[in-house]
């Protein structure tokens, strides 16, 4: 049974362990990592993905021990194709500690190649990025800010049962705005608070094992209101909480076991995530071009673009929360 917890309390009790285990929708969770037993360093990823119905920027910043990663993808929506890079720095002695705190607190990272800026602040998030020879052809820019609106957030909180020093703290907050420019080569996309929106993706970890994670999401406008979508494979003790949840105009809904029916290894074909009699039918179909499925390959990191199609019908809707035709990706990594 699901527990949602709605008064702060800390990750690590005085013993360095996770005694808490559920969700929220709001960040009730106080990452008091200093209290942390955990024999080694806490694994961190910030996650951001901007749209506005003709391109798709996927932005993934990643601290997994001693290896730092920038993941970045572009999706075309309109004309078709895909454009990535990444970089990886293995054995990384440098510190590029991310933001913990969400209304302060600034990333800055620089090499021949790669200048990135993420600055938080009260009012939301400024990203700049110089990615040069992005994808070994073209030169890649942008320049964001994302404003905070109201809304809910998706919160969780999932210790390990064999030991409870192992954890993992997630944060789905689908409450932005966004405005700014993206280039890549000749081609520009204008980005403004009419049609541009984001999501940012927050997540803790220190884990045992390695995990091969998936997780649909969208993030729309229809009918006026408001859509994001997060259905996540399992990591850690979730008989308290899990990710799987959907949000209508700022309100989370919270969802429980999805079953999904794919084949990671042929992204050209759909995916069906079935949870319930009737409560979840979707189905993900991703977009082609000549055929192919319109993906982004960055490290161990698989990004695909594509469509729902079906509906929600959960208790706390007057109505089917239908899908069709709604923008969407699902995300394969390991880590």
């Amino acid at each position: 049974m699901q527990h949602e917890i709605t008064n702060e309390c800390n990750v690590f009790e005085s013993n360095g362990e996770v005694m808490q285990a559920g969700w929220s929708r709001s960040p009730v969770f106080i990452y008091n990592e200093p209290m942390s037993k955990a024999c080694g360093k806490h694994s961190e990823r910030d996650c951001y993905f901007i749209n506005n119905g003709e391109v798709s920027l996927y932005l993934s910043v990643e601290n997994l021990g001693l290896e730092f990663a920038i993941k970045i993808a572009v999706a075309d929506l309109k004309r078709g194709g895909v454009i990535s890079d990444f970089v990886v720095k293995k054995l990384n002695l440098v510190k590029n500690e991310l933001p913990e705190a969400g209304d302060n607190g600034e990333f800055l990272y620089s090499d021949k190649r790669v200048q990135l800026q993420l600055t938080n602040t009260p009012q939301g998030r400024f990203l700049k990025c110089d990615f040069i020879d992005f994808a070994g052809i073209k030169n890649l820019y942008f320049n964001l800010i994302l404003k905070k609106t109201s809304g809910e957030s998706l919160n969780e909180l999932a210790p390990f049962e064999r030991n409870r020093k192992y954890f993992y703290l997630k944060r789905f907050v689908p409450k932005f705005i966004a405005e700014g420019v993206i280039r890549v080569g000749g081609l520009e996309y204008s980005l403004n608070e009419n049609k541009g929106i984001a999501y940012f993706d927050w997540t803790r970890f220190f884990k045992p094992r390695h995990h091969n994670y998936q997780r649909l999401s969208a993030d729309f406008i229809s009918n006026g209101k408001r859509v994001s979508l997060c259905l996540a494979s399992r990591v850690g003790d979730n008989r308290f909480g899990n990710e799987n949840s959907f949000f209508v105009d700022g309100k989370l809904h919270k969802l429980y076991n999805i079953n999904v029916k794919g084949n990671p290894k042929r992204l050209d074909r759909p995916f069906f995530f079935h949870g319930g009699t009737t409560a979840v039918d979707i189905t993900f179909k991703p977009f082609t071009v000549g055929g192919a499925p319109m993906t982004a390959h960055m490290d161990k990191t698989v990004v695909v673009f594509g469509r729902l199609f079906g509906s929600i019908n959960n208790v706390e809707l007057k109505h089917p929360l239908a899908l069709d035709n709604a923008q969407a990706h699902l995300i394969f990594t390991e880590f």
